[in-house]
């Protein structure tokens, strides 16, 4: 049987690059050789393509490679970099935020996750929030600004709002950004710091909460796994926690009773559906310690697939392996493509 040539395509110009080069080595790792040909597309920090046989994954030996500005499916190297599927390992901006999947939409080619549009969507905190708000979920109270105006985001965060706070950067993943605020002195730090990566900031009033994630994954059906917990060293999961550390515990599946447990899932299923996702995703929950109100927090539609990440650990306690995780992840975006290809030729009358 032939093999499908699957292009891994990880780093990128983004805040969250090394985190992309610890998923890219972990799906490396485990995407099964026997039925899939996997060959790498390494972006830079500065946005340069190259397709490089370094399985290392480590930036100091990736940047020997040969760069080029873009990646032209009509060039002397168009060959070697086409494959049967593209699987984006690109967390952050410029590779979770549909950029990098319009360009595979554009070209005609199959890949693995969310389509553009609903990329967009999860991707920015705001828009999403409005979506999820939509559709009846539940939210922790927040607020949004587009200018760092500090003496309006001040007045407005101390009417609408109390302290603890979080203040976020809209469109950032792995906790890039965010800071847990406890006083006037520390917002004004934390609203520079997250505009510095964005130019829409949102400050969200912290709760009294327990953090659940549940994985996602699927087009017209799909499918929800049980909840998992953190269980956080610190205030909150925070990025050196996520990739360096690695203190925070966690509780994978967390037993909740049946009724709570159904509950959650149906929010994660609403929520999934809510930005029209597709192929796969990690939705993010609060579960509010007083009440047992179940609150959507956000949605990752690329999440972290290193060895300690949820998504793929959520998975495995329901008996899916991390390679048969690949192969469903590789089929949805197979059958999301030839789908989207029939309404396309229908739609101009094929």
């Amino acid at each position: 049987m032939k093999k499908v040539k699957v292009g891994l395509i990880f780093g990128g110009k983004s805040a969250e690059h090394s985190v992309s080069l610890m998923s890219a080595a972990a799906i490396y790792q485990h995407l099964n050789k026997e039925r899939y040909e996997p060959f790498l597309i390494y972006i830079n920090r500065a946005g340069e393509w190259c397709l490089t046989g370094n399985t290392s994954f480590k930036e100091e030996e990736l940047k020997k490679e040969k760069f080029h500005s873009f990646m032209p499916w009509s060039s002397e190297w168009a060959a070697a970099l086409d494959a049967d599927i593209y699987f984006p390992v690109l967390h952050g901006p410029n590779g979770e935020d549909g950029r990098i999947q319009g360009l595979f939409e554009l070209a005609g080619k199959p890949f693995v996750g969310a389509d553009s549009f609903s990329s967009q969507l999860a991707m920015d905190k705001v828009t999403a929030k409005m979506l999820f708000a939509q559709a009846g979920l539940e939210q922790a109270p927040y607020l949004y600004f587009t200018e760092n105006n500090l003496e309006q985001i001040v007045e407005l965060t101390r009417k609408k709002l109390s302290f603890p706070i979080f203040v976020k950067p809209c469109s950032m993943g792995s906790s890039v950004g965010i800071r847990k605020v406890k006083d006037d002195a520390e917002l004004l730090a934390a609203v520079d710091l997250a505009f510095s990566y964005d130019n829409k900031i949102v400050i969200e009033k912290a709760i009294e909460m327990r953090e659940l994630e549940i994985s996602v994954m699927g087009n017209d059906e799909i499918m929800v796994s049980s909840p998992g917990e953190l269980l956080p060293s610190k205030e909150f999961y925070d990025y050196e926690d996520k990739y360096l550390k690695g203190e925070t515990q966690f509780r994978i599946p967390v037993r909740l009773g049946d009724e709570l447990e159904a509950r959650i899932k149906k929010t994660a299923h609403k929520a999934y559906r809510s930005l029209f996702l597709n192929g796969y995703a990690r939705v993010d929950l609060f579960l509010e310690k007083q009440s047992n109100a179940v609150l959507i927090n956000e949605i990752n539609t690329i999440p972290g697939f290193t060895a300690i990440s949820m998504f793929p650990k959520l998975w495995q306690a329901q008996g899916i392996s991390f390679a048969e995780l690949l192969e469903r992840l590789i089929a949805y975006g197979f059958d999301y493509f030839n789908q989207r290809k029939e309404n396309v030729d229908e739609g101009l009358g094929r």
